[in-house]
C-alpha cells in the first residue's frame, strides 16, 4: 500500500461487504514509509471481525530500488541493519485493535460461528525471523488447526504441518507477479516453494502419511520501484471451508 493509491484503499474498505466470519493476514500490508494511516483505515471496515496477522518484511522495511531481473536467478536477499525500518509496532498496535491475534512465532485460538480454531504462527522466514521452537504443537481440543505464515519455504510448511496444522495460508510470492501468458504459471516464487504452488490452493504432502492444504494468495500490490503484473491479476481470496466429513 502506498498513501497515494486512493482505488485500491477504497476497494479494500469494502470488503467487509463479502460477510466474512474471519480474516487472515498474512503481511506485506506496507508499500511506502508513510502509508500505515492509510493502510489500518482501508482495513478498518473489517476490524471487529475475528483475524489474524503476520507480518513480511515490507512491514518492517522501506522499499527500496532493486533490479527486478535478479528475482529471475535467485530470491532475493534479506534486509540488512543498514536497511530504512518502518514504524512495525504501530501497524501490530492497530490491527490488535481490530481484535486480530498476532501470530508472528505465536500461537492462538479463537471460537468462530460455534467452531474451536487453532493457529499457528510464524514470522518473517525470508527474514530469517521464523523461531518454530518458539510455536507448541497444536493440542486440546480443535476443530481445526489453521497455521499462517508470510513466506512459503517448504521446511515451514513442514515444520507447522507436523505440529497439527491441516490448512496453511501464506503470501510472499505475489503470484509470482510475472508469469507465463496462457497457463498463468509463475516464473519465480521468490522462496523454495515450487513455482506450481505459487497462488491458489493446493494439497501437499512434505511428511509422509500427513497431507495439508496450503493456500497462497498472489495479493494486491507490488513494489512502487516495478509497478507490473503480468497474467497475474490482484486478488484477495475468499475461501469457504465445509465440514471434514
Amino acid at each position: 500500500m502506498a498513501p497515494w493509491q486512493r482505488r485500491k484503499q477504497n476497494w479494500i474498505s469494502k470488503l467487509d461487504q463479502l460477510k466474512p466470519d474471519l480474516v487472515i493476514n498474512t503481511g506485506d500490508n506496507l508499500g511506502h514509509v508513510n502509508a500505515i494511516p492509510a493502510t489500518l483505515s482501508a482495513l478498518g471496515s473489517l476490524a471487529n471481525i475475528p483475524g489474524v496477522f503476520v507480518h513480511g518484511s515490507n512491514d518492517m522495511f522501506a522499499p527500496s530500488k532493486r533490479n527486478p531481473f535478479k528475482y529471475l536467478t535467485a530470491p532475493s536477499k534479506a534486509h540488512s541493519s543498514s536497511s530504512s525500518k518502518l514504524d512495525t509496532n504501530t501497524l501490530t498496535a492497530g490491527f490488535i485493535n481490530f481484535g486480530w491475534k498476532d501470530l508472528n512465532n505465536k500461537s492462538a485460538s479463537l471460537n468462530v460461528n460455534g467452531l474451536n480454531l487453532t493457529f499457528l504462527g510464524t514470522d518473517d522466514a525470508h527474514e530469517g525471523l521464523a523461531n518454530l521452537e518458539k510455536i507448541p504443537s497444536a493440542k486440546g481440543p480443535s476443530d481445526l488447526v489453521i497455521g499462517v505464515t508470510h513466506a512459503p519455504y517448504l521446511y515451514v510448511l513442514k515444520e507447522l504441518n507436523e505440529k497439527g496444522a491441516e490448512i496453511i495460508f501464506a503470501g510472499h510470492t505475489h503470484g509470482g507477479q510475472v508469469c507465463w501468458p496462457i497457463t498463468g504459471r509463475a516464473l519465480v516464487t521468490n522462496c523454495d516453494l515450487p513455482t506450481k504452488y505459487a497462488k491458489g490452493k493446493a494439497q501437499l504432502e512434505l511428511t509422509p502419511g500427513k497431507k495439508f492444504w496450503l493456500n497462497v494468495c498472489a495479493g494486491l500490490g507490488n513494489s512502487i520501484y516495478a509497478p507490473i503484473r503480468f497474467f497475474c491479476r490482484p486478488e484477495v481470496r475468499l475461501l469457504t471451508l465445509r465440514a471434514k466429513n
